[in-house]
Protein backbone atom coordinates (compact mmCIF):
# COMPACT_ATOMS: atom_id res chain seq x y z
CA UNK A 1 0.00 0.00 0.00
CA UNK A 2 0.96 3.52 -0.60
CA UNK A 3 1.43 5.96 2.28
CA UNK A 4 1.34 9.33 1.45
CA UNK A 5 -0.31 12.67 3.22
CA UNK A 6 -2.79 14.47 1.16
CA UNK A 7 -3.10 18.05 0.91
CA UNK A 8 -6.59 19.07 2.24
CA UNK A 9 -8.42 21.28 -0.38
CA UNK A 10 -9.59 24.75 1.18
CA UNK A 11 -12.41 25.03 -0.99
CA UNK A 12 -16.01 23.85 -1.47
CA UNK A 13 -15.53 24.31 -4.64
CA UNK A 14 -13.09 22.96 -7.14
CA UNK A 15 -11.66 22.89 -10.51
CA UNK A 16 -8.59 20.29 -10.88
CA UNK A 17 -6.91 20.20 -14.06
CA UNK A 18 -5.68 17.02 -14.23
CA UNK A 19 -2.32 17.35 -16.41
CA UNK A 20 -1.68 15.22 -19.51
CA UNK A 21 -5.45 14.04 -19.81
CA UNK A 22 -6.43 18.20 -20.92
CA UNK A 23 -9.85 17.08 -19.27
CA UNK A 24 -10.73 19.72 -16.38
CA UNK A 25 -13.65 18.50 -13.66
CA UNK A 26 -15.58 20.18 -11.65
CA UNK A 27 -15.85 18.74 -7.89
CA UNK A 28 -18.80 20.12 -5.95
CA UNK A 29 -18.47 19.46 -1.75
CA UNK A 30 -22.32 20.24 -0.76
CA UNK A 31 -22.23 23.04 1.49
CA UNK A 32 -25.84 22.01 2.78
CA UNK A 33 -24.76 18.72 4.32
CA UNK A 34 -23.17 18.73 7.56
CA UNK A 35 -21.32 16.09 9.78
CA UNK A 36 -23.40 13.41 11.70
CA UNK A 37 -26.18 14.66 8.99
CA UNK A 38 -26.01 13.59 5.02
CA UNK A 39 -27.80 10.45 5.53
CA UNK A 40 -30.63 12.52 7.14
CA UNK A 41 -31.04 14.44 3.80
CA UNK A 42 -34.70 14.58 2.75
CA UNK A 43 -33.99 13.82 -1.17
CA UNK A 44 -32.65 10.42 0.21
CA UNK A 45 -36.45 9.54 0.67
CA UNK A 46 -37.00 9.80 -3.12
CA UNK A 47 -38.77 7.09 -4.95
CA UNK A 48 -36.15 7.75 -7.70
CA UNK A 49 -33.35 7.81 -5.38
CA UNK A 50 -31.06 4.07 -4.78
CA UNK A 51 -27.64 3.78 -3.11
CA UNK A 52 -24.35 1.93 -4.08
CA UNK A 53 -22.40 1.07 -0.98
CA UNK A 54 -18.35 0.74 -1.63
CA UNK A 55 -16.35 -1.37 0.76
CA UNK A 56 -12.70 0.02 0.42
CA UNK A 57 -10.08 -2.06 1.66
CA UNK A 58 -10.69 -4.41 4.31
CA UNK A 59 -7.22 -5.74 4.92
CA UNK A 60 -6.94 -4.46 8.34
CA UNK A 61 -9.79 -6.15 9.55
CA UNK A 62 -8.93 -9.55 8.43
CA UNK A 63 -5.02 -8.88 9.28
CA UNK A 64 -4.45 -11.92 11.38
CA UNK A 65 -1.33 -13.46 10.33
CA UNK A 66 1.68 -11.13 10.71
CA UNK A 67 -0.71 -8.45 12.64
CA UNK A 68 0.54 -5.85 10.39
CA UNK A 69 -2.19 -3.00 11.72
CA UNK A 70 -0.98 -3.73 15.02
CA UNK A 71 2.65 -2.68 14.32
CA UNK A 72 1.60 0.48 12.51
CA UNK A 73 -0.85 1.03 15.41
CA UNK A 74 0.30 -0.53 18.63
CA UNK A 75 -2.60 -1.27 21.29
CA UNK A 76 -4.90 -0.99 18.61
CA UNK A 77 -6.29 -4.92 18.65
CA UNK A 78 -8.20 -6.89 16.64
CA UNK A 79 -9.95 -4.91 14.02
CA UNK A 80 -12.40 -7.93 12.37
CA UNK A 81 -15.47 -6.38 13.99
CA UNK A 82 -14.89 -3.01 12.14
CA UNK A 83 -15.77 -5.45 8.65
CA UNK A 84 -18.90 -6.98 10.92
CA UNK A 85 -19.77 -3.83 11.61
CA UNK A 86 -19.75 -2.33 8.35
CA UNK A 87 -22.18 -4.94 6.54
CA UNK A 88 -24.26 -5.34 9.47
CA UNK A 89 -24.90 -1.72 8.61
CA UNK A 90 -25.53 -1.99 5.04
CA UNK A 91 -28.59 -4.53 5.98
CA UNK A 92 -30.22 -2.57 8.58
CA UNK A 93 -29.87 1.01 6.76
CA UNK A 94 -30.91 -0.90 3.47
CA UNK A 95 -34.56 0.13 3.28
CA UNK A 96 -33.70 4.09 4.92
CA UNK A 97 -31.22 4.83 1.77
CA UNK A 98 -32.61 2.47 -0.46
CA UNK A 99 -29.34 0.38 -0.99
CA UNK A 100 -29.14 -1.57 -4.34
CA UNK A 101 -25.77 -2.84 -4.06
CA UNK A 102 -22.63 -3.31 -2.38
CA UNK A 103 -19.28 -3.18 -3.43
CA UNK A 104 -15.98 -4.17 -2.54
CA UNK A 105 -12.62 -2.68 -4.35
CA UNK A 106 -10.20 -5.28 -3.42
CA UNK A 107 -7.94 -6.49 -1.05
CA UNK A 108 -10.43 -8.29 0.96
CA UNK A 109 -8.21 -10.28 3.07
CA UNK A 110 -4.45 -9.20 4.31
CA UNK A 111 -2.21 -11.87 3.77
CA UNK A 112 -4.88 -14.14 1.71
CA UNK A 113 -4.73 -16.66 4.90
CA UNK A 114 -7.71 -19.13 5.02
CA UNK A 115 -8.79 -17.55 8.40
CA UNK A 116 -8.78 -14.14 6.94
CA UNK A 117 -10.72 -15.20 4.01
CA UNK A 118 -13.15 -16.77 7.27
CA UNK A 119 -13.65 -13.53 8.57
CA UNK A 120 -15.04 -12.20 5.31
CA UNK A 121 -16.83 -14.98 4.96
CA UNK A 122 -18.76 -14.29 8.40
CA UNK A 123 -19.47 -10.60 7.26
CA UNK A 124 -20.54 -10.72 4.01
CA UNK A 125 -23.10 -13.33 5.37
CA UNK A 126 -24.82 -10.88 7.30
CA UNK A 127 -26.09 -9.94 3.79
CA UNK A 128 -25.99 -12.67 1.92
CA UNK A 129 -29.60 -12.75 1.58
CA UNK A 130 -30.69 -9.28 1.89
CA UNK A 131 -28.58 -6.76 -0.16
CA UNK A 132 -26.70 -8.12 -3.23
CA UNK A 133 -23.12 -7.48 -3.77
CA UNK A 134 -19.65 -7.94 -5.59
CA UNK A 135 -16.28 -8.42 -4.97
CA UNK A 136 -12.87 -7.99 -6.86
CA UNK A 137 -9.56 -9.28 -5.48
CA UNK A 138 -6.76 -7.34 -4.82
CA UNK A 139 -3.00 -7.72 -4.20
CA UNK A 140 -3.25 -8.92 -1.07
CA UNK A 141 -6.11 -11.53 -1.78
CA UNK A 142 -3.55 -13.56 -4.18
CA UNK A 143 -0.40 -15.43 -4.42
CA UNK A 144 1.00 -14.72 -0.72
CA UNK A 145 4.71 -15.89 -0.19
CA UNK A 146 5.36 -17.06 3.49
CA UNK A 147 9.00 -17.07 2.18
CA UNK A 148 9.29 -13.03 1.34
CA UNK A 149 5.60 -12.48 3.25
CA UNK A 150 4.98 -10.12 -0.54
CA UNK A 151 1.20 -10.55 -1.87
CA UNK A 152 0.74 -11.01 -5.35
CA UNK A 153 3.92 -13.58 -6.41
CA UNK A 154 0.84 -15.56 -8.48
CA UNK A 155 -2.72 -15.71 -9.24
CA UNK A 156 -3.61 -18.57 -6.60
CA UNK A 157 -6.43 -17.80 -4.35
CA UNK A 158 -8.69 -19.01 -1.67
CA UNK A 159 -11.02 -16.39 -3.34
CA UNK A 160 -13.28 -18.86 -5.15
CA UNK A 161 -13.14 -21.19 -2.44
CA UNK A 162 -15.20 -19.23 -0.02
CA UNK A 163 -16.59 -16.75 -2.45
CA UNK A 164 -17.92 -19.48 -5.75
CA UNK A 165 -19.85 -18.51 -8.22
CA UNK A 166 -22.79 -20.95 -6.64
CA UNK A 167 -22.55 -18.86 -4.02
CA UNK A 168 -24.32 -16.21 -5.83
CA UNK A 169 -25.88 -18.20 -8.83
CA UNK A 170 -27.84 -20.57 -6.12
CA UNK A 171 -29.29 -17.50 -4.06
CA UNK A 172 -33.05 -16.59 -5.49
CA UNK A 173 -32.03 -12.63 -4.17
CA UNK A 174 -29.42 -13.02 -7.48
CA UNK A 175 -32.08 -14.50 -9.93
CA UNK A 176 -32.63 -10.49 -11.57
CA UNK A 177 -28.67 -10.22 -11.88
CA UNK A 178 -27.65 -13.20 -13.80
CA UNK A 179 -30.86 -13.95 -16.08
CA UNK A 180 -30.95 -17.30 -17.17
CA UNK A 181 -27.53 -17.96 -18.87
CA UNK A 182 -26.01 -17.43 -15.01
CA UNK A 183 -22.69 -19.12 -15.82
CA UNK A 184 -22.25 -17.14 -18.96
CA UNK A 185 -21.63 -14.18 -16.54
CA UNK A 186 -18.13 -15.79 -15.34
CA UNK A 187 -14.49 -15.40 -17.32
CA UNK A 188 -13.85 -18.70 -15.99
CA UNK A 189 -15.75 -21.48 -14.63
CA UNK A 190 -15.97 -22.25 -10.99
CA UNK A 191 -13.62 -18.77 -10.75
CA UNK A 192 -15.15 -15.41 -8.73
CA UNK A 193 -12.14 -13.13 -10.15
CA UNK A 194 -13.60 -11.69 -13.07
CA UNK A 195 -17.59 -11.84 -13.93
CA UNK A 196 -20.88 -8.81 -14.14
CA UNK A 197 -24.68 -8.89 -12.87
CA UNK A 198 -26.79 -6.84 -14.16
CA UNK A 199 -28.53 -4.36 -11.91
CA UNK A 200 -32.30 -2.29 -12.37
CA UNK A 201 -32.17 0.62 -10.76
CA UNK A 202 -34.14 3.93 -10.80
CA UNK A 203 -35.82 3.27 -13.80
CA UNK A 204 -32.78 2.26 -15.33
CA UNK A 205 -30.45 -0.51 -16.48
CA UNK A 206 -26.96 -1.51 -15.45
CA UNK A 207 -24.03 -3.93 -16.28
CA UNK A 208 -21.89 -4.00 -13.05
CA UNK A 209 -18.30 -5.88 -14.06
CA UNK A 210 -15.73 -6.64 -11.38
CA UNK A 211 -12.31 -7.52 -12.92
CA UNK A 212 -9.19 -9.01 -11.02
CA UNK A 213 -6.05 -7.42 -9.60
CA UNK A 214 -3.98 -6.22 -12.74
CA UNK A 215 -6.10 -7.73 -15.17
CA UNK A 216 -4.92 -9.95 -17.84
CA UNK A 217 -5.47 -9.73 -21.91
CA UNK A 218 -6.95 -12.30 -22.19
CA UNK A 219 -9.25 -10.54 -19.43
CA UNK A 220 -9.69 -7.46 -21.03
CA UNK A 221 -10.63 -8.78 -24.15
CA UNK A 222 -13.67 -10.77 -22.74
CA UNK A 223 -14.37 -7.44 -21.12
CA UNK A 224 -14.67 -5.46 -24.05
CA UNK A 225 -17.26 -8.36 -25.63
CA UNK A 226 -19.11 -8.20 -22.92
CA UNK A 227 -19.84 -4.13 -22.17
CA UNK A 228 -19.98 -4.23 -26.65
CA UNK A 229 -23.01 -6.88 -26.22
CA UNK A 230 -24.92 -4.75 -24.04
CA UNK A 231 -24.66 -1.45 -25.63
CA UNK A 232 -27.86 -0.34 -23.84
CA UNK A 233 -26.51 -1.05 -19.96
CA UNK A 234 -24.99 1.65 -18.28
CA UNK A 235 -21.80 0.04 -17.27
CA UNK A 236 -19.99 0.47 -14.11
CA UNK A 237 -16.27 -1.01 -14.11
CA UNK A 238 -14.56 -2.24 -10.73
CA UNK A 239 -11.19 -3.42 -10.36
CA UNK A 240 -8.59 -2.92 -7.00
CA UNK A 241 -5.65 -1.04 -9.00
CA UNK A 242 -6.51 1.71 -11.23
CA UNK A 243 -5.40 5.25 -10.22
CA UNK A 244 -2.71 5.60 -7.81
CA UNK A 245 -2.32 8.35 -4.42
CA UNK A 246 -1.28 11.13 -6.74
CA UNK A 247 -4.18 13.41 -7.91
CA UNK A 248 -5.98 12.08 -10.66
CA UNK A 249 -3.44 9.76 -12.19
CA UNK A 250 -3.50 6.38 -13.19
CA UNK A 251 -1.11 3.84 -12.67
CA UNK A 252 1.27 2.62 -15.32
CA UNK A 253 3.10 0.46 -13.55
CA UNK A 254 4.36 -1.37 -10.19
CA UNK A 255 6.66 -3.62 -8.54
CA UNK A 256 4.06 -6.87 -8.14
CA UNK A 257 5.22 -10.27 -10.21
CA UNK A 258 1.52 -11.21 -11.49
CA UNK A 259 1.42 -9.78 -15.46
CA UNK A 260 -1.13 -7.84 -15.96
CA UNK A 261 -2.45 -4.41 -17.37
CA UNK A 262 -2.05 -0.67 -14.92
CA UNK A 263 -4.62 1.50 -14.82
CA UNK A 264 -3.46 3.74 -18.01
CA UNK A 265 -3.60 0.34 -20.18
CA UNK A 266 -7.01 -0.56 -18.64
CA UNK A 267 -8.37 2.34 -19.59
CA UNK A 268 -6.85 2.55 -22.80
CA UNK A 269 -7.74 -0.87 -24.26
CA UNK A 270 -11.48 -1.06 -22.33
CA UNK A 271 -12.61 2.09 -20.67
CA UNK A 272 -12.00 4.46 -23.23
CA UNK A 273 -13.85 2.28 -25.71
CA UNK A 274 -17.16 1.98 -25.02
CA UNK A 275 -20.03 4.72 -24.66
CA UNK A 276 -21.73 3.35 -22.56
CA UNK A 277 -18.91 2.80 -19.33
CA UNK A 278 -19.63 5.75 -17.14
CA UNK A 279 -17.65 4.98 -13.55
CA UNK A 280 -14.81 3.32 -13.00
CA UNK A 281 -14.73 2.13 -8.84
CA UNK A 282 -11.02 1.37 -7.31
CA UNK A 283 -9.38 1.20 -4.08
CA UNK A 284 -5.10 0.21 -3.34
CA UNK A 285 -4.32 3.74 -2.96
CA UNK A 286 -5.80 6.36 -0.68
CA UNK A 287 -8.84 8.92 -2.18
CA UNK A 288 -8.49 9.64 -5.70
CA UNK A 289 -10.64 11.02 -8.70
CA UNK A 290 -10.17 11.64 -12.16
CA UNK A 291 -12.88 12.47 -14.75
CA UNK A 292 -11.63 11.95 -18.50
CA UNK A 293 -13.26 11.61 -21.92
CA UNK A 294 -13.71 8.47 -23.94
CA UNK A 295 -13.16 8.24 -27.30
CA UNK A 296 -16.72 8.38 -27.95
CA UNK A 297 -16.84 11.95 -25.71
CA UNK A 298 -18.73 9.94 -23.15
CA UNK A 299 -17.00 11.76 -19.39
CA UNK A 300 -16.09 8.88 -17.26
CA UNK A 301 -15.86 9.33 -13.70
CA UNK A 302 -13.09 7.12 -11.89
CA UNK A 303 -13.16 7.01 -8.11
CA UNK A 304 -10.89 5.52 -5.63
CA UNK A 305 -11.30 5.30 -2.05
CA UNK A 306 -8.62 2.71 0.06
CA UNK A 307 -7.91 4.18 4.13
CA UNK A 308 -5.67 1.93 5.00
CA UNK A 309 -3.09 4.60 5.41
CA UNK A 310 -4.18 8.13 6.45
CA UNK A 311 -3.42 11.48 7.22
CA UNK A 312 -5.56 11.68 10.46
CA UNK A 313 -5.10 10.20 13.36
CA UNK A 314 -8.94 8.97 13.62
CA UNK A 315 -8.32 6.95 10.32
CA UNK A 316 -6.62 3.62 11.62
CA UNK A 317 -6.57 0.34 9.46
CA UNK A 318 -9.42 2.10 7.90
CA UNK A 319 -11.65 2.66 10.74
CA UNK A 320 -14.67 1.13 8.78
CA UNK A 321 -14.92 4.16 6.63
CA UNK A 322 -17.20 3.61 3.65
CA UNK A 323 -18.53 5.20 0.89
CA UNK A 324 -22.23 6.34 0.14
CA UNK A 325 -22.78 6.55 -3.47
CA UNK A 326 -26.24 8.04 -4.15
CA UNK A 327 -27.75 8.28 -7.37
CA UNK A 328 -30.51 11.05 -7.71
CA UNK A 329 -31.80 10.68 -11.39
CA UNK A 330 -34.22 13.70 -10.92
CA UNK A 331 -31.18 15.67 -10.65
CA UNK A 332 -29.20 13.84 -12.92
CA UNK A 333 -26.52 14.05 -9.93
CA UNK A 334 -24.42 11.15 -8.04
CA UNK A 335 -23.57 12.16 -4.42
CA UNK A 336 -20.73 10.20 -2.71
CA UNK A 337 -19.92 10.63 0.91
CA UNK A 338 -17.82 8.98 3.29
CA UNK A 339 -18.86 7.42 6.46
CA UNK A 340 -17.66 5.15 9.62
CA UNK A 341 -20.74 3.31 10.61
CA UNK A 342 -18.34 1.80 14.33
CA UNK A 343 -16.85 5.99 14.58
CA UNK A 344 -20.12 7.14 13.25
CA UNK A 345 -18.88 9.95 11.58
CA UNK A 346 -18.70 11.28 8.22
CA UNK A 347 -15.10 12.59 6.78
CA UNK A 348 -16.99 16.17 5.11
CA UNK A 349 -13.39 17.57 3.37
CA UNK A 350 -13.93 17.80 -0.45
CA UNK A 351 -12.07 14.97 -1.59
CA UNK A 352 -14.24 12.55 0.78
CA UNK A 353 -17.55 14.19 -0.02
CA UNK A 354 -18.36 15.52 -3.16
CA UNK A 355 -21.40 15.02 -6.03
CA UNK A 356 -20.83 13.79 -9.36
CA UNK A 357 -22.58 14.80 -12.49
CA UNK A 358 -24.43 12.26 -14.40
CA UNK A 359 -26.96 12.34 -17.10
CA UNK A 360 -29.74 10.07 -15.93
CA UNK A 361 -32.84 11.04 -18.04
CA UNK A 362 -33.52 10.48 -21.86
CA UNK A 363 -30.35 8.81 -23.19
CA UNK A 364 -30.11 5.19 -21.88
CA UNK A 365 -32.83 4.11 -19.51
Amino acid sequence: MIVLILTVFATAWQSIFVFGQGHEIHVHADDEKKPGTPLNRESVGEAASFTLIVLPDTQGYADVRHKETQKHWPGIGDQRSCFLTQTKWIKKTKEKLNIVMAVHVGDITQTEHVEEWQIADTAFKTIDHHVPYVLCSGNHDMGYSTTNRKTSQSRNSHFSSYFPPSRFTANPLYDPLFGREKEQHFLEKGKIENYYVFLRAGGMNFLILTLEFKPRDETLAWANRVVAKHPDHRTIVVTHSYLTSRKGQRSAGDDYSVIGNPGESIWEEFVSRHENIFLVLSGHAMENLLTSKGRNGTRVHQVQADYWYWDIPEIKAGSAYLRIMTFRPDGDVIDVQTYSPVLDKFLTRPQSQFSLDYLMHGKRK
